[in-house]
């Protein structure tokens, strides 16, 4: 590089102020040029619609507290101890691992070794297309891992009855409602 581009001042090309160099042409491949009409900038065109997204949801969560009663319970008790005490609905398929592990496998392995298959998911499936249809090996992964969290979730949450034994929710409901 010559030090006229080495400095801090932005470069101008075609009008535009360039703030980095970048080689003209990437490893692996021809460099698609983005036609003018794909080009689309961020401010107003993501920041507006990030903005009204944002504001729909908050309507749509505000509407949904409004309508719909969330009473807490009474105030906690040690002295009485629930039959069963369960964890919230998104700690159940955890709570249903540590009913059948030891702790350190269940609380600790399990999910750490999920985390980092997930993490590696897209480095272990390498192929050159993001659709999701060329990316069979993520697409499967991820849709097991989620069917049996999905699953522990439910077993944990709604077919759990004292003492942690299988009673069938349409019988015997203990979850919370």
């Amino acid at each position: 590089m010559s030090d006229q581009t080495r400095n801090d001042d932005p470069v101008i090309v075609d009008g535009h102020r360039v703030l980095g160099v970048v080689p003209a042409k990437p490893p692996g491949g021809d460099r698609k040029e983005p036609k003018e009409q794909d080009l689309v900038f961020v401010w107003p065109h993501l920041l507006v619609r990030h903005a009204v997204s944002a504001m729909a949801i908050l309507l749509i969560v505000l509407l949904i507290s409004v309508f719909f009663d969330a009473p807490l319970k009474e105030i906690a008790n040690p002295t009485i101890t629930p039959n069963p005490e369960k964890a919230p609905w998104y700690f159940a398929a955890l709570q249903e691992l540590l009913a059948h592990f030891h702790p350190l496998v269940a609380g600790v392995l399990v999910p750490g070794a999920l985390v980092i298959g997930l993490v590696a998911l897209p480095y272990i499936d390498r192929s050159e297309y993001l659709q999701p249809r060329h990316r069979r090996i993520a697409v499967v992964t991820f849709s097991i891992f989620l069917a049996i969290w999905i699953l522990l979730t439910i077993i944990g949450f709604a077919f759990r009855g004292p003492n942690w034994g299988w009673v069938w929710p349409w019988i015997e409901w203990h979850g919370e409602l």
